[in-house]
């Protein structure tokens, strides 16, 4: 189990545009393959300094919501946080998990099986969820990922370390997207790295390492900026 720490500064006149504008700091967890994320798994009110603190512990969500673009994760079940990785959970008739059953499962995958009878639902949402502490204030079981289940059928959910931070003023927690849309930071967390501190780069629209470091770009092979408007 590891403990993360995102620092995320704000210089003080860039902080009045981007409230004017209704922007928020928008985080997103990218989950089996570091593939691109689809949930927003945080949206936060910008200050100029917003600590996010996490722990490597994740749990399972059941929902009847839809996988679609603007929607908003409404949960019908939940495993506790934290849930067994290496072992597979069985959604049930009665909507509620049970589980673990170990073995057959990848260490760091945690799996859902869909047991809800077709007859009742034939699909249903699956994802993983992560609680967090954003400038002290808990914000707890948050999902992260989302994927439609048939019947019968098994979720396998592998989360990474990734993590996407853009700014938006559209979304809000727990929110269904199909892409991210603008500019935006890459964080990778894990080998060795628990802690990164970024400022908000009003040229580029993007949070960045911090200047006067003496490091250049290339020296924070941790951190990607993608930057679509200025290629």
């Amino acid at each position: 189990m590891s403990d993360y720490r995102l620092q995320l500064l704000i210089d003080p006149n860039d902080l009045v545009i981007i409230r004017a504008a209704g922007q928020r700091i928008t985080l997103a967890r990218s989950v089996n393959s570091d593939s691109s994320p689809n949930v927003i798994w945080l949206s936060v009110e910008p200050f100029q300094s917003t600590e996010v603190q996490w722990t490597d512990e994740y749990g399972i969500y059941a929902s009847t919501t839809s996988v679609t673009q603007g929607a908003s994760i409404t949960k019908v079940s939940e495993t506790p946080i934290p849930a067994q990785d290496g072992a597979s959970y069985s959604f049930t008739a009665a909507a509620v998990f049970n589980g673990p059953f170990p073995g057959g499962v990848p260490r760091g995958t945690y799996q859902a099986q869909n047991d809800m009878p077709y007859s009742a639902y034939p699909v249903l949402t699956f994802g993983l969820m992560q609680s967090a502490l954003v400038n002290q204030q808990h914000a707890e079981h948050k999902p992260i990922s989302a994927v439609p289940v048939l019947a019968t059928q098994v979720a396998s959910l592998t989360p990474s370390n990734t993590v996407y931070i853009w700014l938006q003023s559209q979304f809000g927690s727990q929110t269904v997207i199909s892409k991210i849309i603008g500019s935006l930071t890459v964080a990778r967390f894990g080998g060795g790295v628990s802690e990164i501190s970024l400022k908000y780069d009003p040229n580029r629209g993007v949070f960045a390492p911090l200047p006067g470091k003496g490091k250049a770009q290339a020296e924070h092979p941790h951190i990607e900026l993608v930057t679509p408007l200025l290629h």
